[in-house]
């Protein structure tokens, strides 16, 4: 007979306890993994899911800040680092209308000699629209910027339906219509540069002009 007297009294606990432990650490090791080092998919909501979803927000955010367009520089910036020989190229699809040369007969278009600070609507025997002869003043660089980039728009009724999307290239285009005068008329002055805070704007002006 067996005995009894040697039997651990906490034998079975202890086997209990030993079980409860490999338990947690199959089941309980995943979700503390996934807890501290963002891991999981957030399943099941708890602490876990609060924090990817805070992560993921301040993403979001980051994305949508750094996809704002900045606004194109304004026209007289943009003339002042257009390309007269640039213009040209893009001015040719205007030459199925218009003559570019001093004293050049009128076509579908009126010529373009001379084009910036004319009156609007003035070449001696062209047939204008209605539109533009409503129009009044004079083609300055900022009117022919606008006209440009969408001419219906601007001017509602003018037989031209051209459309430049691109500030650039259309400073491109407003450089080489400037050129085509005995006297061109100056670009608008750039827009001042303003100083960031706390810096002085003489500062500022000393180096835009490379410090001289």
């Amino acid at each position: 007979m067996a005995d009894k007297s040697n039997k651990d009294p906490m034998l079975g606990n202890k086997i209990a306890g030993a079980v409860l432990a490999a338990l947690l650490l199959v089941f309980g090791l995943p979700q503390l993994t996934g807890f501290l080092f963002g891991g999981g998919e957030g399943h099941g909501g708890g602490e876990a899911a609060e924090l990817h979803l805070a992560y993921c927000c301040v993403e979001l955010e980051t994305e949508t800040a750094a996809a704002v367009e900045q606004a194109p520089p304004d026209l007289g910036t943009l003339l002042a680092n257009a390309s007269v020989d640039g213009g040209a190229r893009r001015a040719a699809l205007c030459k199925s209308c218009h003559t570019l040369d001093e004293g050049g007969a009128s076509m579908a278009g009126p010529n373009l000699w001379g084009i910036i600070d004319r009156p609007v609507a003035s070449v001696d025997g062209f047939n204008y629209t209605a539109a533009l002869k409503a129009a009044g003043g004079a083609w300055t660089y900022e009117r022919l910027d606008k006209f440009l980039e969408n001419s219906q728009n601007y001017i509602p009724g003018t037989a031209m339906g051209q459309r430049f999307a691109k500030p650039a290239q259309r400073a491109d285009i407003l450089a080489y219509l400037g050129s085509l005068s005995a006297n061109p008329v100056a670009y608008p002055a750039p827009a001042a540069v303003e100083a960031p805070a706390g810096e002085d704007a003489d500062d500022v002006s000393e180096e835009a002009q490379g410090g001289h």
